[in-house]
C-alpha cells in the first residue's frame, strides 16, 4: 500500500512540475519574459549612479557614526524596525559605495517579485486571465519610481509577503507554517495589508464552503492583528518621530488627500507619457512606439495573445471581481496615508507612498485592456502602455544618474569652500533650476546638504551649516529657530555669521534633456579632476552680486567611518583621503 501510495505521491508532484512547465511556456508569458529583460536594461545604468535620495543620507550618517545598533534604534523610533534589516546588511556589504549594493538588492528583488507575483496570480481562475498582464506592467510600473533608492527594501518586503502566498500552497507542512510568519515580517511594510483582499479571491474554491475557506485564512488575519497591535504600542513612532503622521480628525484633509492620492495614478500615466517621450525626443519617441505597437500586433495571435474578458458568462464574472479587487486594494491602499493627511505624487519622492494601492491599479488596467474585444487592438493597446512604461523607466534612470552628477559636483564645491574660510557660518544655497535638476523633483534638505560635509569635515574646525532655499530649512524649520541640523536627528546651536551662495550647473552642465544618458553615465563614471573646482558654478552673493569664492582641500583620514564612502559619492579624485592619519572613532 505504501508503495502505491508513494507512486501517487511522486506522480502528483510529477503533474504539479509539468504543469508549471506549461504555464512558463504559454503564448502570454512573452509579455513577462518581454518585460523582465526591459526592466533589467532600463535600471542597469542608475545602479552606477552616486546618488543619495533624500532620508537615505541619515542611514549612512546614523551607521557610519553609530553603526548598526544606532541604525537599528533609529527605525525603531521610526516605526520601522524591520527595515533595519536589509538596509544594514546594504550599507554593510559595500560600505565604500552606498546605494549601489542597495540598488542591486533592490533590483534582484523586483525580478524575483515579478516571478512570485506570476506564480501567485496563476492561482486562481479568475487573477490567471490577466497574470500575464499584470506582471509585465507590475515589473515596469512607473508608479514606484525610486525602487533604485534605498526605498528598494520595499520591494525586499513585498518578496516576504508574495512568499507568503506561495509557502501556504507547500506540500511540506513545516513551510506551510512558516506561510504566516513571512507575512508578519513583511508586515513591517504595514500598508501591504492593502493586498489582503487578493488572498481571499486566490483562497476561495467552489468545492469547499465559505466557513472552510475562512478558517484557512485565520492564521494570516492573526499575523495582521499582532502587526496592527505592534504598531500601535512597541512599534509605534518614538523619540525624535513621536508624534509624526498622526490621525487627522479633519474629513476635509482626509477626503482632499485621498483623492489625489488615487488621482495619482491616471496623473502618472500623463507623467510616464511626457519623461518617457523626453528621452529620444518626441519625433523619435512617437515613432518607436508605434513600431512597438505594430509588432505586439504582428504577434497579436501568438506569442502575445491575451483572452478577451467578455467572451462568456464565467469570463466576464472573473472580469467583475477583479474590477471590483482592483478598486478596493487602489483605496485600502491610500487611507492610511489620507487619514495623516499623506498621499503619494510621482512629481516628488513620495512616489513611495503609491507602492500598496498600485496593485490594484495594475489590475485595474489590464482588465480594462482586455475588455477590448479586437485581438488586434487589445495587443496594440498593451504594446503602447509597455513601450511607454518602459521608456519612462529610461529616463527615471538618465535623471538619477544627472541628479548624482549635479549634486556631486555642488557638494564638491561646496565643500571647498567651506574649508577655505574656517569661521563657522549658516550658508544659503540657492540653486538655479532646483526643479530640473534633483530627480523626481526631489527637495535637497538639511541632510542632502550636511552629512557629506560633516563627513569629511576638518574637525580641527568649528562646524557650518548649509540649506538649500526651496525646502524650508530655513524659513520653518528648525534652523530658522537657530537649532541647526545635519540629519534631523541631532541639532547644534547655528553659527551667527550668515551668507548667501548660488550655484548654477548650465551652460558647463547641460540640461538633462540635452545630455544623452551614455556622455552622463561616462562623466558620472569618472572622478572629478579637481577636489577643489567642479564644472558649475558656485559663487556668493553679496548685495545681489556674484563674487568668487575661494577653495581649499583636505584629506580626512581615511580610517574614520564612511569618509570613502562619502568621497566616492562626491567624486572626489584619488587620493580623498589620508592613510597616514589615524582614524577618528
Amino acid at each position: 500500500m505504501s508503495v502505491f501510495a508513494g507512486f501517487d505521491d511522486f506522480r502528483m508532484k510529477t503533474a504539479s512540475k509539468a504543469a508549471a512547465h506549461r504555464s512558463w511556456r504559454r503564448p502570454g508569458i512573452a509579455y513577462v519574459y518581454l518585460a523582465m529583460a526591459l526592466a533589467i536594461a532600463a535600471s542597469v545604468p542608475a545602479l552606477f549612479a552616486r546618488q543619495v535620495f533624500g532620508d537615505d543620507w541619515t542611514v549612512y550618517y546614523i551607521y557610519w557614526t553609530q553603526g548598526a545598533v544606532g541604525l537599528a534604534r533609529l527605525l525603531w523610533e521610526a516605526a520601522h524596525a524591520g527595515f533595519a534589516i536589509p538596509m544594514t546588511v546594504s550599507v554593510a556589504l559595500l560600505p565604500d559605495m552606498p546605494d549601489l549594493a542597495a540598488r542591486l538588492a533592490g533590483l534582484g528583488c523586483h525580478i524575483v517579485n515579478g516571478i512570485l507575483l506570476y506564480a501567485v496570480l496563476s492561482r486562481s481562475p479568475h487573477t490567471r486571465r490577466i497574470r500575464d498582464l499584470v506582471t509585465a506592467l507590475f515589473l515596469l510600473s512607473p508608479f514606484y519610481a525610486i525602487r533604485l533608492t534605498q526605498n528598494a527594501v520595499y520591494d525586499f518586503f513585498l518578496l516576504f509577503y508574495l512568499l507568503s502566498y506561495e509557502l501556504s500552497y507547500s506540500k511540506v507542512r513545516a513551510l506551510r507554517w512558516t506561510a504566516p510568519f513571512s507575512l508578519l515580517f513583511a508586515l513591517s511594510l504595514e500598508t501591504l495589508i492593502a493586498l489582503e483582499p487578493l488572498r481571499i479571491v486566490l483562497a476561495r474554491s467552489p468545492t469547499e464552503r465559505w466557513t472552510q475557506t475562512l478558517a484557512r485564512l485565520v492564521p494570516f488575519w492573526l499575523a495582521i492583528a499582532v502587526m496592527i497591535v505592534l504598531r500601535l504600542t512597541i512599534l509605534g513612532k518614538s523619540g525624535h518621530y513621536a508624534g509624526q503622521y498622526g490621525f487627522t480628525p479633519d474629513i476635509a484633509v482626509i477626503s482632499q488627500a485621498l483623492a489625489t492620492h488615487l488621482l495619482a495614478f491616471p496623473r502618472g500615466l500623463a507623467y510616464a507619457y511626457s519623461q518617457g517621450f523626453k528621452l529620444l525626443g518626441r519625433p523619435v519617441s512617437t515613432m518607436l512606439t508605434f513600431a512597438a505597437i505594430a509588432v505586439f500586433v504582428l504577434f497579436s495571435s501568438g506569442a502575445l495573445r491575451t483572452s478577451w474578458m467578455l467572451k462568456s458568462r464565467a469570463s466576464t464574472g472573473s472580469l467583475l471581481l477583479l474590477l471590483l479587487l482592483g478598486a478596493a486594494m487602489a483605496v485600502l491602499g491610500a487611507i492610511p496615508y489620507a487619514l495623516a493627511g499623506l498621499y503619494g505624487d510621482m512629481g516628488r519622492g513620495e512616489s513611495r507612498l503609491l507602492f500598496p494601492s498600485q496593485f490594484g491599479m495594475l489590475i485595474l488596467m489590464a482588465a480594462i485592456m482586455q475588455m477590448i474585444p479586437t485581438p488586434r487592438l487589445r495587443t496594440a493597446a498593451a504594446g503602447g502602455v509597455i513601450t511607454i512604461f518602459a521608456l519612462s523607466l529610461v529616463h527615471d534612470s538618465k535623471w538619477l544618474l544627472y541628479d548624482g552628477l549635479v549634486t556631486g559636483d555642488m557638494q564638491r564645491q561646496v565643500r571647498a569652500a567651506l574649508l577655505a574660510d574656517p569661521e563657522p557660518k549658516v550658508v544659503k544655497l540657492l540653486i538655479s533650476d532646483s526643479y530640473g535638476i534633483p530627480f523626481r523633483a526631489r527637495c535637497l534638505a538639511a541632510n542632502d546638504m550636511n552629512v557629506a560635509q560633516a563627513t569629511l569635515r576638518d574637525e580641527g574646525r568649528g562646524r557650518s551649516f548649509v540649506y538649500t532655499d526651496f525646502c524650508g530649512d530655513l524659513t520653518s524649520g528648525a534652523a530658522s529657530r537657530g537649532r541647526c541640523s545635519i540629519s534631523y536627528l541631532e541639532f547644534f546651536p547655528c553659527p551667527q555669521r550668515q551668507e548667501t551662495w548660488r550655484y548654477r550647473a548650465a551652460p558647463a552642465i547641460p540640461p538633462l534633456n540635452d545630455m544623452s544618458l551614455f556622455e552622463i553615465l561616462r562623466e558620472v563614471l569618472e572622478d572629478a579632476p579637481s577636489a577643489t573646482g567642479g564644472r558649475g558654478e558656485l559663487m556668493q552673493l553679496k548685495d545681489g552680486e556674484p563674487t568668487p569664492l575661494a577653495r581649499a582641500e583636505y584629506r580626512p583620514p581615511c580610517q574614520r567611518p564612511g569618509v570613502r564612502g562619502a568621497a566616492w559619492l562626491l567624486a572626489l579624485p584619488s587620493p580623498a583621503c589620508d592613510e597616514a592619519s589615524p582614524g577618528v572613532q
